[in-house]
This record gives C-alpha cells, structure tokens and sequence, in this order.
C-alpha cells in the first residue's frame, strides 16, 4: 500500500524530474462558451483526463493545447497535476510522464513543473494539465450575434472511439474484426487541432473558433454559440463521423453525437468556401454543417425532424467506461 500524500523525493527525482528535459525556461478571464483566458501577452487553458488508458498523458496535453489553438493562441509552456490511486505502481507514473514529454515534445511546448501525489480510494488517474501560450491574435470582446457559417473539421468522436477501441478491445472483438477495432483505436492519431487551427488564423474571415472535447459534438456546438451568445442550425446528416464511431458506439448503445471528440474543430466564417478549400489542400477534411444565426435558437436539423439543443456536458464515455 503506498503512502497517501505528495510522490517521495526519490520517487519524483527518478520517474519525474529525470525524465523532463529542457525544463529551463525564460519566464518566472474565461467566461460561459471559452476553454481559455487571457491576461497581459499571455493566455491559459487547462485540460484534463480522468481515466485511465494508455494515452492518458497524451489526451490531457492534447486537450490543453487544443484548448489554446482554439482561442487563436500558440501553446508554449505547460505544467501538470497527477493523482495516482494508491495502487499504482511506480512504473505506471513513469509511463505517464514519458508520454505527456514525447507529446509535449510533438506540441512543441516545454513542462515547466507539476505536482504528484497518491491519493486513498481513487478508483482511476486524475490528469491535469496547465497550458500556456502566446496570443496569435488581439483579444476582444465576443462579439454580438450574427449569421456566418460553421465549418467543422475532420469527425466527431475521435477521441471516445480510440479510448474505447483501446480500453474495451477484447469485447470489441466479439463482433467486430480485431483489424477494425484496431484502425478505430488510430483515430487517436487526428486528436490535435493545431494543423487547422493556424490554417483558420490566415483569414480574416475566420469570426470564432471552438475545439470539441468532453460532451461531443453537441457541446460543443452549445459552447460556441455561449461565446457568440447566438443560435445555430446545424443539419445532423452534414456532420462528418467515421464508420468506426458508428460502430462502435452501435455496440455499446451509446450516442455518437454526444461523445468525447477532440480533434475537431468548429470554426465561424464569413467565407466558407475559401476555408474549406484551404483545409482540404492541406490534407484535412472541412464540411460546412451550418450556420449560426441572431435568434438565440439552437437547432439540429435532420431531415423534416427538428430538435433543439440543451445545456449538456454529459460525456457517452463516461458510460463504456
């Protein structure tokens, strides 16, 4: 049984602070729908996950930064919280920490620092990560409600699927072919949203942005428009899913739309087609699945059916796992 309380100084020299490299660096108001605030020529953003699979390090810097990228800012710098149940062993924080450095790595960003501890009766890893980054635009106050498009990049549920293809593989199995459930668990390679991100940030016409994370794609929407303070209509047979995501959320009953999706990115625009175009040259997919509009209405639209979004930031993870 380890000792409830902060990791020892031996444990943390040996499978912390020996594995962060080029941890010398120079340096010593989020509101209803932002992931990020701002503050003099910085912005932060923190990210987080609470379950385990063997990408967690990597999903929590991810979610950070995606965070920032969807705020028009660089990510830079991060710091990080780990809580470990009592029953890990040493070699599973040390897996942790080589996976959130070979991302931070891969973002491009530094680890200043962090805290870790054992907690008694935590059931799962708790991931906290702090990040901070360089505004890529000036910051100003949301604007007011207007119609422009919603251009959304790659899939919905990218995310969730790879977690669940990864943590639920042998059930998976049963009925799926164990090369399916393996390409579903390589979504998790599309998980960053920096590509469109800074493609988004050479228009002028770019008008908001909004990552998707916990809640899917539905919450995202919801969040966005929270921004904007505007509604939308969105048509559900627009929205771009992979068939892996059907799939798998078919054989756990669970609902696509509303499940755990970084690595797509909703971006408002007043050109579209410019947009897309631009995207797609560069090898990402780009669907324009609707628009935001004055009246505070949200709206899916599936064919002669309509339904109104609600406040909701329930994650369909959440109950696979």
């Amino acid at each position: 049984m380890r000792n409830i309380g902060k990791i020892s100084e031996t444990v943390l020299d040996r499978s912390v602070t020996k594995i962060i490299k080029n941890n010398h660096v120079d340096i010593k108001g989020a509101a209803k729908g932002l992931d990020c605030a701002f503050f003099s020529d910085m912005a932060v953003s923190t990210g987080y996950v609470a379950f385990a699979d063997d990408d967690a390090g990597a999903h929590a810097v991810i979610n950070a930064c995606n965070n920032l990228w969807a705020g028009s800012a660089k990510p830079k710098y991060i710091s990080l919280a780990v809580s470990l149940p009592d029953s890990y062993r040493e070699i599973k924080l040390k897996a942790i920490m080589k996976q959130v450095c070979e991302t931070a790595h891969e973002q491009d960003v530094k680890i200043l620092g962090g805290h870790t501890e054992y907690v008694k009766g935590l059931m799962e890893p708790i991931i906290s990560v702090t990040a901070f980054g360089k505004p890529l635009r000036a910051q100003t106050e949301a604007p007011k409600a207007k119609e422009a498009d919603i251009v959304m990049t790659k899939w919905i549920g990218l995310m969730g699927t790879s977690v669940i293809s990864g943590k639920k593989r042998d059930e998976l199995i049963t009925r799926l072919p164990a090369y399916y459930v393996d390409d579903a668990y390589g979504l998790g390679q599309f998980v960053s949203v920096a590509d469109e991100a800074l493609v988004a940030l050479e228009s002028e016409k770019t008008y908001a942005m909004h990552d998707v994370a916990g809640g899917g794609i539905f919450a995202a929407l919801w969040e966005l428009c929270e921004d904007l303070r505007s509604g939308c209509r969105v048509e559900l047979n627009k929205i771009p899913v992979r068939q892996e995501t059907i799939e798998v959320s078919e054989f756990f009953d669970i609902n696509p739309y509303s499940l755990r999706g970084d690595g797509a990115l909703l971006i408002v625009t007043d050109d579209s087609k410019a947009l897309t175009k631009a995207l797609i040259e560069k090898g990402i997919l780009a669907t324009v699945i609707g628009r935001t509009t004055q009246c505070i209405d949200r709206v899916i639209l599936r064919d002669d059916e309509t339904r109104f979004l609600e406040s909701s930031n329930a994650d369909e993870l959440i109950k696979v796992l």
